[in-house]
C-alpha cells in the first residue's frame, strides 16, 4: 500500500535477487506487544503471527492474550497459547542472595538504571512496570523492578515466580530470556542459563498452556 519494491537486476553476471525461503509461504513471523490491549498483538492474532509479550508487569501482560483472540476472531483463526512467548529478565544462581547481587548489582541493574528506566520515563511509560497504578514514578527503581517484574533467585524461587506469572496471565508456551552482556563474568551468565535449563524447567513440566488458569 505504501511502498514499491523492485528486484535488482543480476549483478556481475551471477548475483541474483534474494532466494525464496524454504518455509512456505514465509518464515515464522513474531511480533512484540507492549501496551495494555496491544493493537500489535491484535494484528498478530489476525494474521497468525507468533505473539510475544515484552518484559512488563503481569497486570499489563494479562490483557495481551485477549488482544490476540480479538484479532484472531476477525479472520476466523483459533490462536494457540502454546505459541505465546513471554519475554522476561531472568537470572538464576545457587541462592536468592547471589542472584540479587549478580543481577541488581551488576549488568542487569546497570542497563535498567542507566538506560531502560530513563527511556520509559521519557515517554511516560513507567506505568507499564508498576504492580499497582497508584505507585509513584519515583518508586520505580532498579530494585523495584527486580522485586516485582524480574525473575531472579535460586532455582526453586525462579520456578515459583515463573509459575506465578504463568497462572496470572492464563498460561503461555515459551519463556524468552532477555539477554545481557556479561562479558566480564561470562561464567555467571552461563551458569544462570544452565540452572534455568537443568533445575528450573524440570519443576515446570506439569504446566500445560492449553489448560490456561486451570493448569
Amino acid at each position: 500500500k505504501y511502498w514499491t519494491v523492485t528486484k535488482p537486476d543480476v549483478m556481475f553476471d551471477f548475483l541474483k535477487p534474494h532466494i525464496k525461503p524454504i518455509q512456505a509461504p514465509h518464515p515464522p513471523i513474531a511480533v512484540a506487544g507492549l501496551s495494555k490491549g496491544s493493537d500489535t498483538l491484535k494484528l498478530a492474532g489476525e494474521r497468525g503471527y507468533i505473539p510475544m509479550s515484552l518484559n512488563l508487569n503481569p497486570a499489563y501482560v494479562s490483557s495481551h492474550w485477549e488482544s490476540v483472540e480479538i484479532g484472531a476472531a476477525k479472520t476466523g483463526r483459533k490462536p494457540n497459547r502454546q505459541d505465546w512467548r513471554m519475554v522476561r529478565e531472568v537470572f538464576v544462581a545457587d541462592t536468592d542472595e547471589e542472584a540479587w547481587r549478580l543481577s541488581v548489582g551488576d549488568m542487569m541493574g546497570r542497563m535498567m538504571g542507566e538506560y531502560f528506566l530513563k527511556l520509559l520515563g521519557h515517554f511516560g511509560f513507567k506505568d507499564y512496570l508498576k504492580h499497582a497504578p497508584d505507585v509513584p514514578d519515583s518508586d520505580v527503581t532498579v530494585e523495584y523492578c527486580a522485586r516485582h517484574n524480574w525473575i531472579i533467585g535460586s532455582p526453586a524461587t525462579v520456578a515459583e515466580k515463573i509459575e506465578k506469572i504463568y497462572h496470572e496471565v492464563g498460561g503461555f508456551g515459551t519463556l524468552l530470556v532477555f539477554g545481557f552482556d556479561y562479558k566480564h563474568k561470562p561464567e555467571a551468565w552461563q551458569n544462570s542459563l544452565r540452572l534455568l535449563k537443568e533445575e528450573v524447567l524440570p519443576r515446570l513440566k506439569h504446566l500445560d498452556p492449553q489448560l490456561g488458569k486451570a493448569a
